[in-house]
């Protein structure tokens, strides 16, 4: 039951991205639901990449917390080294994704992108040295070739429709 509602959640958190994508954006009335968003927050300039920088930020600033989570339950765990490696990982992705919030498009869609590919690099690292669930790496792949491709597609929306330099 565990391993369904994580599934469900996980494909839950790819909608945003989806949604944001290029082909999101060209067959959902975007500018439809923006509106309502922009009154609701007072920002008349709220745009897509905006929304899917913040997202990718929030994103990735949460792979790391599994890490504490883990370290802190000694979950598969029996060195020191091993738990300060986990509870050192688990703060570097949020710091990695601090910067890119205030970073101009496309460098933050661009720098989300390669740290959300980092981070599952560094989950395949503890995967490997069983520091993590069987099964982990597989509920974050699909999350993670979503996340990378939605924000790549959204660059190159940018590109096609000569929106670059602003965020």
């Amino acid at each position: 039951m565990t391993r369904l509602v994580a599934g469900v959640l996980t494909a839950g958190g790819i909608i945003p991205f989806a949604a944001l994508s290029r082909p999101g954006q060209q067959r959902l009335e975007h500018e439809q639901w923006l509106a309502p968003l922009r009154r609701a927050l007072g920002r008349p300039s709220l745009n897509a990449t905006e929304i899917q920088v913040t997202y990718g930020c929030v994103i990735l600033s949460f792979v790391g917390a599994p890490h504490w989570g883990f370290a802190l339950s000694g979950f598969l765990s029996s060195s020191m080294a091993a738990t300060s490696a986990r509870l050192t990982w688990g703060v570097i992705p949020s710091l990695l994704a601090w910067p890119c919030a205030s970073c101009p498009s496309p460098l933050s869609l661009d720098a989300l992108s390669a740290g959300l590919a980092a981070a599952f690099c560094v989950d395949g690292i503890f995967a490997a040295s069983k520091l993590v669930p069987r099964g982990y790496l597989w509920l974050r792949a699909p999350p993670t070739i979503a996340a990378v491709l939605s924000l790549q597609s959204h660059h190159r929306l940018r590109q096609a429709t000569g929106a670059e330099g602003t965020h």
